[in-house]
């Protein structure tokens, strides 16, 4: 089949603006390192204009923005947040594309954002949520706020199942209908989509049964429960059957989601092979007419999504004729010495970082690159990749190439610590596997507690945006320096520095889960992401540590809080 502009694979293909704040993290932690030139909430009117036109550049036909109260806390208010849609909205019209809004259903407090109002259960536990006054109240108070911006939305898209605080299916049901309703109320013309992250395999149906038939609903690309064989082809059996509209909710194909492990992602291949495998699995029995993608280090991530959207349009096309477009694209046709020094950089960073396909890319993929792949060619190529690339900086702004929301030169200072961070960590695997030929050779403990002291394991965060899992290659490499200390009978180097970063970040998430609280919270490790970012037996190691420096209190059954709790028990938005 030919695929063009005019004949594409996707009807509608939208940008999904992820609006983590880039220096306050999931509302958890804050960081001052992190540039805010990529932070979204922070862009000027004429920014946000450069920016639909931007994407309008990478094939895509709207913009969806995630509204949410993570993201109103770190802006202040809603009605911030808001006003920086609206002007987004206004410019995506006047290019003649479209704007959808995407919210959270069923969470309204949590994230930095504390509303001590809402209430999600029934007092009657044998009772649906919706016949509580309260949870009604509450469920209207956020609904009436996200349909602020119906009169300027194309699309709703409610997201009900994580993290909603909503469990008993007859109230999701009425308060999807009632979401629907508001937005009709203020917009008729708005068309209403419900994403299926985390649902039972029964909602759409129910929902079409409650009267719900003229809706969208939304597949996921590529998450493992989706890969499973004839899952996708049975959902759109059943999407048709229903009469529904078909849509795809693109999440980490792109990248990494900027809460988790976010780092600068060059994905062309990898999309070009998670679409081929997308369209195998369930094209021959529909086809979506709409399909999103996640911008979520935005500007650093423009490389992806300018093969994402030309991809939606034409998946047979040659992803690596993409990716040199859109260096292109940022240096200007008539300077292709500038074009060569600018790719060269990016497929260091796609080769180094995700790779050919899902399997390289994706953290607990077998193949993951990090931890997989050989890095003696990447430390071949960095010095004089990054000499060359280091040259642009220097360079003045070019007069062709797309819009763009900051300077050339801007952009290139804030991919250059990404070429630092992957040169390290390359140096580091090279230097470990030489580490590991020395054990097998038969080297005293002592040599090789020498030598693995020595590796350059603690990679710089330098100004990039952080996850609540910490820089990425520094997690693999931290994780990679325990386990062969493990295995020889070794003592892990304390890097101080790394260990005081990984406390902070524990108090400041502890410090936006008291805030608004009148007593102290107690948690044990697992109140940290389940003590996944540092390892269980890391994350006791760190409260052990806050709790000998009095930052922590602990009770007789070992539970946690704030010794400082009292200082934390006022906030601005309650």
């Amino acid at each position: 089949m030919s695929y063009s502009p005019e004949h594409p694979w996707i009807a509608e293909r939208e940008a999904t603006v992820c609006t983590w704040k880039v220096d306050y993290n999931r509302g958890f932690i804050s960081n001052m390192a992190p540039s805010l030139l990529v932070d979204f909430a922070s862009m000027s009117d004429r920014q946000l204009a450069a920016y639909v036109k931007m994407m309008k550049a990478c094939g895509f036909t709207g913009i969806q923005v995630t509204d949410m109260v993570s993201a109103w806390r770190a802006s202040g208010s809603w009605e911030t947040v808001h006003d920086r849609y609206k002007v987004l909205a206004a410019a995506l019209h006047e290019e003649g594309m479209r704007f959808t809004v995407w919210c959270w259903a069923a969470e309204f407090s949590g994230h930095g954002w504390h509303d001590g109002t809402a209430v999600y259960q029934n007092a009657d536990p044998e009772k649906p949520a919706y016949e509580d006054p309260r949870v009604r109240a509450t469920f209207e108070k956020y609904y009436d706020i996200y349909a602020d911006l119906a009169p300027c939305a194309d699309r709703v898209i409610a997201h009900f199942f994580d993290p909603g605080k909503l469990r008993d299916t007859p109230s999701i049901l009425y308060f999807t209908k009632l979401l629907a309703e508001k937005f009709r109320a203020m917009n008729p013309n708005i068309k209403i989509a419900v994403d299926t992250w985390g649902c039972p395999a029964e909602y759409p149906r129910e929902l079409v049964q409650a009267g719900m038939r003229d809706i969208m609903l939304m597949e996921l690309p590529f998450l493992p429960t989706w890969r499973q064989e004839g899952k996708r082809a049975a959902f759109r059996e059943g999407v048709k059957a229903l009469g529904c509209g078909l849509g795809s909710w693109g999440w980490y194909t792109c990248e990494y989601e900027i809460d988790q492990l976010p780092l600068m992602c060059v994905n062309n291949r990898v999309l070009a092979d998670v679409y081929r495998q997308t369209r195998e699995q369930g094209d021959a029995v529909m086809v979506p007419s709409y399909w999103s993608e996640m911008d979520s280090y935005h500007l650093l991530n423009f490389f992806s999504m300018y093969a994402a959207g030309h991809l939606l349009t034409d998946p047979e096309a040659d992803p690596d004729e993409l990716l040199a477009e859109s260096a292109e694209a940022i240096t200007g046709a008539s300077h292709p010495d500038l074009r060569e020094k600018l790719l060269a950089a990016l497929s260091l960073v796609r080769d180094a970082r995700s790779g050919n396909s899902w399997n390289s890319y994706w953290w607990r993929e077998e193949g993951y690159l990090l931890t997989h792949g050989d890095y003696a060619p990447i430390l071949a190529r960095a010095d004089d990749v990054i000499a060359g690339f280091e040259t642009l900086l220097d360079e003045p702004e070019p007069t062709d190439g797309i819009p763009f929301p900051i300077p050339r030169r801007s952009l290139y200072r804030l991919m250059l610590p990404h070429l630092y961070q992957i040169r390290q960590f390359a140096q580091f695997r090279v230097d470990l596997e030489a580490v590991k030929r020395v054990a097998e050779a038969g080297a005293s403990a002592e040599e090789l507690q020498r030598r693995v002291n020595a590796l350059p394991f603690e990679i710089p965060e330098y100004n990039c945006v952080i996850g609540l899992w910490g820089q990425p290659e520094a997690r693999v490499a931290y994780n990679m320096v325990r386990e062969f200390c493990r295995e020889n009978g070794l003592a892990v180097p304390n890097r101080g520095a790394m260990r005081y970063v990984f406390k902070r970040r524990m108090y400041d998430a502890l410090c936006a889960r008291q805030r608004g609280l009148d007593y102290p919270l107690y948690v044990t490790p697992k109140f940290y992401e389940g003590g996944g970012p540092f390892g269980m037996e890391m994350a006791i190691e760190l409260m052990e540590e806050l709790a000998a420096e009095g930052v922590l209190t602990r009770r007789e059954d070992g539970q946690m809080a704030l010794t400082n709790w009292a200082d934390l028990r006022f906030d601005f938005n309650i």
